[in-house]
């Protein structure tokens, strides 16, 4: 059983990792101002930042599962609840890059602060991790 956990706890990490990393690059494209940048941080949210977010719940979940104790940590549930705004975050900014359109310069700030939004929160999530 140490084996799934182990494995569930690298597949976190990893899907952790490459969720703020998307998230990072992302704001170092949307930093250029280069309005032909768009359809790459479509694609970079869509293929790679999407499923992370969706897949860093449910190896936690599995965690938590098969490691109950942890839930009496009070860092843990503090982590939960912020990885749930770095969610919303994430999603906000994903539905302001596919409904709206990015060329108005108000839209595009507000996209570009739910996207520094959700990268702070990443960090963040990393700071109490490191510092547990």
């Amino acid at each position: 059983m140490e084996l799934y956990y182990t494995l569930n706890k690298v597949l976190h990490l990893l899907g952790m990792a490459s969720w703020f990393g998307v998230a990072l690059a992302i704001s170092i494209i949307l930093s250029k101002k280069d309005d032909s940048d768009h359809a790459l941080v479509l694609d970079l949210s869509t293929k790679v930042e999407m499923p992370a977010s969706f897949f860093i719940p449910l190896t936690g979940v599995l965690m938590m599962i098969d490691n109950t104790n942890l839930l009496y940590d009070g860092w843990i549930q503090l982590k939960i609840a912020i990885g749930l705004i770095a969610i919303a975050f994430t999603h906000i900014s994903r539905a302001y890059l596919i409904h709206k359109d990015l060329s108005n310069t108000i839209t595009l700030q507000k996209f570009i602060f739910y996207r520094n939004m959700c990268l702070a929160v990443l960090t963040v999530i990393l700071i109490i991790v490191g510092y547990k």
